[in-house]
């Protein structure tokens, strides 16, 4: 028997056997939704998962099926066969319709592939003849080229073919070094022609911050880094234990972008000053590139084989030399997206904890897990001074813009150190002041005058005057938990901390 008013979802007819989807409750005919099942094992309707156990059978009045009134005749039955022609030519004209269409965005696209094709064929060729004439040209000595020796890891090239050793982005080639030359010279002479700041805070004011602003930007874990932006008062980028990255507007006081950025935690954050970029990295052994605009990764560089622990930008903000526990630092060319050189060396028996860039770039400064701070000439990759900071592991290092102070911090707290005085002394280095703050030490950093220093403690929050040395600010319950990090605002008009206790602080007057 048949259904009364009963249509199958498939064939619109009304089903000899009705079958219905548990599932979605739509009626189909047993021979057609079989069938489909054993082909597809979806529902024909609604897409979803469907097998035989979730057809049921539908019991109804069994009825003899009359025909139509319209089958019983001939003309009855010529309508209704004009019909169904009428809805197969409508349904012919919609098809060819979209096979056009098709048809036109696949000759779109074939021609912008072939356009692309062509325009990567033009630039090899054009890198092919510049090479050419690179090689001919060093062949009449009109150009120096680096030594064959400077590839990655001290690896020397095994043929003796020099002519070919251009910059290919592998070691600190003639050209990167007179970059770096250049950009440092002209940095330096600024420097030393620079007037503090009209509108630097005065100590009187500083000594007056406060918290005014507290922000849980990572919600769930310790704030392990930060970094403040230096040309955009109001963006801060942290890392936490919770492995991501967070760029955050304090002004909007919104979360700019929320990157899951490692599988591990994230041990230390910069802003590019002028490209739209962070660095972060981390203890999954690697360093990563971020678009600030966007969120999106850049450049991943896997070289370390340990827990990543600094990242610092080069001067020409064209390079970051990243540190690990793994006993080496390398040095990585943001416009080819390559590790340039890794630095090792086997005197070296503990792995670098913080390293930062002197403002000039030529020297390098990396802290250790064993109390070292180690200073090296970027150039040539030597460790030119090497010095005992702290007991234990020396958590943070940076380079005041003065030139020639640098600051530490470490288990005993804060020192600041003459870069001229370490050099002649080396071994025997003095400090030029201890700080011991609240007894634990784990960033510091100096403002952009190079007259203030900011320090990160236990919970504790102080600014001294690196002139006078005395304390200008103390507050000691800065924080709940371990103050990871410190930056100064420009003109020292705020303090941003960030904190194990998960907050985001400002001090301000």
């Amino acid at each position: 028997g048949s259904m009364s008013g009963i249509v199958c979802a498939m064939s619109g007819e009304a089903p000899r056997e009705a079958r219905m989807s548990i599932k979605s409750g739509l009626v189909f005919e047993r021979s057609l939704i079989e069938n489909y099942i054993q082909d597809h094992g979806t529902c024909p309707i609604t897409g979803e998962p469907l097998s035989m156990e979730d057809i049921m059978e539908v019991k109804g009045n069994c009825y003899v099926k009359g025909r139509p009134v319209k089958s019983t005749s001939i003309p009855g039955m010529l309508s209704i066969f004009q019909e169904e022609w009428e809805q197969t030519v409508r349904e012919c004209v919609v098809l060819r319709k979209l096979l056009e269409q098709t048809r036109q965005e696949l000759s779109h696209t074939l021609y912008q592939h072939d356009a692309a094709c062509r325009v990567i064929s033009r630039l090899m060729k054009e890198r092919d003849e510049a090479r050419e004439a690179l090689v001919k040209a060093s062949a009449k000595g009109e150009f120096s080229l680096p030594s064959a020796g400077a590839a990655s890891n001290g690896v020397k090239p095994t043929s003796g073919n020099d002519s070919m050793e251009l910059d290919d982005g592998e070691g600190i080639s003639e050209a990167v070094k007179a970059k770096m030359t250049e950009v440092s010279t002209t940095l330096s002479k600024n420097r030393k022609k620079r007037e503090v700041s009209a509108t630097l805070t005065p100590e009187d004011q500083i000594s007056k911050f406060t918290e005014k602003k507290a922000f849980p930007v990572h919600m769930a874990n310790a704030i392990l880094c930060l970094d403040l932006h230096p040309n955009r008062e109001n963006l801060t980028v942290t890392g936490g234990a919770d492995n991501k990255v967070v760029i955050f507007d304090q002004k909007t006081e919104q979360a700019v972008h929320k990157i899951a950025a490692h599988s591990k935690k994230v041990t230390c954050v910069q802003f590019h000053p002028a490209a739209e970029l962070v660095f972060s990295a981390s203890a999954d052994k690697t360093v990563k590139v971020w678009s600030s605009t966007s969120g999106e990764n850049v450049y991943t560089f896997k070289e370390h084989q340990g827990e990543v622990t600094g990242v610092t930008l080069h001067a020409t903000g064209d390079f970051i030399v990243s540190a690990s526990h793994d006993k080496t630092w390398a040095l990585h060319d943001l416009a080819l997206g390559k590790c340039r050189k890794i630095v090792s060396e086997a005197s070296i028996t503990s792995g670098y904890s913080a390293a930062s860039f002197h403002p000039d770039g030529l020297i390098l400064g990396t802290a250790t897990v064993d109390k070292l701070v180690r200073v090296w000439d970027v150039k040539t990759q030597q460790n030119v001074v090497t010095f005992a900071a702290h007991p234990g592991e020396v958590n943070s290092i940076n380079f005041s813009e003065n030139g020639y102070y640098v600051c530490t911090a470490g288990g005993d707290g804060f020192k600041i150190w003459d870069l001229r005085k370490v050099a002649k002394m080396s071994g025997q280095a003095v400090a030029v002041k201890h700080f011991s703050g609240d007894g634990e030490g784990n960033d510091a950093v100096f403002d952009y005058s190079g007259l203030y220093l900011a320090c990160a403690g236990a919970t504790s929050l102080q600014v001294y005057h690196t002139k006078s040395l005395n304390e200008v600010l103390s507050v000691p319950k800065a924080h709940s938990k371990s103050v990871s990090g410190v930056r100064f605002g420009p003109d020292a008009k705020f303090v941003v901390t960030a904190s194990k206790d998960r907050q985001l602080k400002i001090f301000s007057s």
